[in-house]
């Protein structure tokens, strides 16, 4: 089975964090919490003092770098009020073996910008220059402004506006498609999946457009709005918005890899408010302790009043019980003590910062590569080191629940579909893989299998919430004028699993383009055949029409195995996702064109005809299948 790509670096960071802090996220070998979610007790906890929290970032932050094999890492806790152990272990660079130090070196941060965003503009609502419920249409210029009304400040900074994703990140040397804050939002119109507030979906777009708010009504540039009235009164010297390749001129960067070791490549992000950060550990100390003193470090307002309680409050549930979004947050674990943060991702850079304020404790952890064990995203150094700060120094009781056999649970049967995804292009591909079926085990129990499953048996816990049978996760349906419309897993706060009818299923999806090719393959058995000129063309059209269907679904494929070039081609806007398919077209109504006249002229023998007939519906079905998911040119 192929590891979840990580595509979309930005884009792909909830779905890799979606399990980090829940128990068991990371393997149970390395999960000090594994233990007790099978028991189901909590472990006894740690006590955070500067020595234990010494030895976890001194010893246990290396311990795991030697086992997940990344080149580098750097992590930094604060507790009661103040930063209390620094650590980095482990390369900035491989190739010259250049030692990570978190005393020189600055970080790009990924999504965890967003953060930075929600303060700004939390700054402007507590000045009263923007209202939380008006309509953004408000703040932007006409070229700018939704076609529909009705989305808030609120909806952007709780990924609830509805959005489809937009993927726009060149590469640096890609500088013609580099674009300002202002051309953004001027030139790229996003495609609506929701009603605002109907369901989240983590939009890189949606946090964009806030920070282009900003920029709008304080009337300065977004970058010198948030460095003089965040940054800079919170003491964060060494912090920036600034483009990645621009950043390697002013700071000490590390660099970033590959799962292989190798160099990753810079990319512009358009949407610099979603991602365009740099922060020391330092600076990220100094932020996180903001947060968890309510705006003041060291009784010093650092943050107008009001800012850091909104941004830790609830702002957006599916369920009473389940981790909820906060404004340019997002709880990876709910309960009586909550897990609050924000992860970010850049192509070969993940870093996270998590704040637990039931002990008044914060950690952020940066890792400059992607591991080279396992490759999955879920489980590597980054959120191994997240989840084990919690399970170490506040572990929590697994979810559980029951198996009841006299439950009605086929009403929750089906197929679920991200709704963080794109509504055009390669970038639908996402739905291929994060998806979860759900099945009524017949035994007072769920069976359910995706991506961000994280086992196959689901217990009853009431008011349509299930518990995995190993502790690790908690799910909860949605309905609407009682009927299941979706469902979210604890896991990942920022979003739901929409349910699908049977022609929208990817699982449908899936059979549809298996059975055609199938049948595609048979048309390579008969070219070898052929006598006459006429049996010659049908079958050598046979042939080409298959070969193409069969080299589309075998990068599709490729890329889904190699998930840094399928990242390329997305962000690319590679041919080699559509081209195929868009020479499948006219090869198949040429195939057609010929099946036609063999069935008019009574050309061919009658199984030929027929055979060549379902070759021209078997190519159909491959090709609409991947219009689909915009794998075919002009079409997507």
């Amino acid at each position: 089975m192929p590891r979840v790509p990580r595509v979309l670096p930005m884009l792909a960071a909830p779905l890799m964090i979606a399990a980090v802090l829940a128990p068991g996220a990371a393997s149970a070998a390395a999960a000090p919490g594994a233990a007790a979610a099978l028991s189901g007790a909590p472990a006894e906890a740690v006590p955070l003092t500067p020595e234990t929290a010494r030895e976890f970032v001194d010893t246990r932050v290396s311990e795991l770098l030697e086992e997940h094999g990344a080149p580098g890492v750097a992590v930094t806790v604060v507790a009661g009020g103040e930063q209390i152990a620094s650590a980095s272990h482990g390369y900035a660079d491989l190739a010259e073996r250049t030692p990570m130090d978190h005393t020189v070196h600055t970080l790009p941060t990924g999504s965890v910008s967003k953060s930075f965003t929600a303060a700004a503009v939390l700054t402007l609502v507590e000045q009263g220059e923007i209202d939380l419920d008006e309509d953004v249409n408000t703040y932007l210029p006409e070229s700018a402004r939704l076609p529909a009304d009705g989305v808030t400040m609120h909806h952007l900074l709780t990924h609830t506006a509805g959005f489809a994703e937009v993927l726009d990140f060149p590469s640096a040397e890609d500088t013609d498609r580099h674009l300002t804050l202002e051309e953004v939002y001027s030139t790229l119109e996003p495609e609506v999946l929701y009603e605002p507030g109907r369901f989240t979906a983590y939009s890189n777009h949606g946090s964009g457009l806030a920070g282009y708010v900003v920029q709008e009504v304080s009337g300065r540039p977004f970058e010198e709005y948030v460095a003089e009235n965040v940054f800079g009164p919170l003491g964060m010297e060494s912090s920036e918005f600034l483009q990645i390749y621009d950043a390697r001129e002013a700071y000490e960067v590390p660099t970033f890899h590959l799962p292989d070791g190798s160099v990753a490549e810079d990319l512009h992000v358009s949407q610099a408010p979603a991602g365009a950060s740099l922060a020391s550990t330092d600076d990220m100390a100094r932020f996180m302790l903001a947060l968890l003193g309510g705006g003041e470090i060291d009784g010093e307002r650092v943050l107008p009043a009001g800012v850091a309680e909104r941004m830790l409050a609830d702002q957006h549930e599916t369920h009473p019980e389940a981790p909820s979004v906060g404004y340019g947050t997002y709880q990876w674990r709910g309960g009586d003590s909550p897990v609050i943060g924000h992860a970010g991702d850049l192509t070969g850079m993940h870093t996270a910062y998590t704040l637990i304020p039931g002990i008044d404790a914060g950690m952020f952890v940066a890792v400059n590569g992607d591991d080279s064990v396992a490759g999955n995203p879920l489980s590597d150094l980054r959120m191994t080191v997240a989840q084990e700060f919690s399970d170490t120094f506040d572990p929590q009781a697994p979810p559980a629940g029951e198996a009841d056999t006299g439950a009605d649970l086929g009403a929750y049967t089906g197929t679920y579909v991200s709704s963080r995804r794109a509504a055009s292009g390669p970038g639908q591909v996402i739905a291929l893989f994060d998806n979860m079926t759900v099945r009524d085990a017949g035994d007072g129990t769920l069976s359910v299998n995706g991506a961000m499953a994280v086992d196959d048996r689901w217990l009853p816990s009431g008011e349509g919430r299930m518990a995995s049978e190993n502790g690790e996760d908690r799910l909860t349906f949605l309905e609407e004028d009682g009927e299941v419309v979706a469902l979210a897993t604890d896991a990942n706060a920022t979003q739901v699993y929409e349910r699908t009818t049977l022609l929208t299923s990817p699982v449908t999806h899936g059979v549809v383009a298996a059975a055609g090719l199938l049948v595609l393959f048979t048309a390579f058995v008969q070219v070898r055949r052929a006598r006459d000129r006429f049996t010659v063309l049908a079958r050598v059209l046979a042939s080409l029409t298959a070969l193409s269907c069969f080299v589309a679904v075998g990068l599709i494929v490729y890329g889904l195995f190699d998930s840094h070039t399928l990242e390329q081609w997305i962000f690319d806007e590679s041919l080699a996702l559509t081209l195929p398919l868009a020479v499948a077209v006219p090869l198949t109504l040429a195939t057609a064109a010929v099946a036609v006249t063999a069935w008019v002229r009574g050309w061919l023998r009658p199984a030929g005809r027929v055979h060549l007939s379902l070759v021209v519906l078997a190519a159909t079905a491959v090709i609409v299948t991947g219009a689909q998911y915009g794998f075919v040119w002009l079409v997507s």
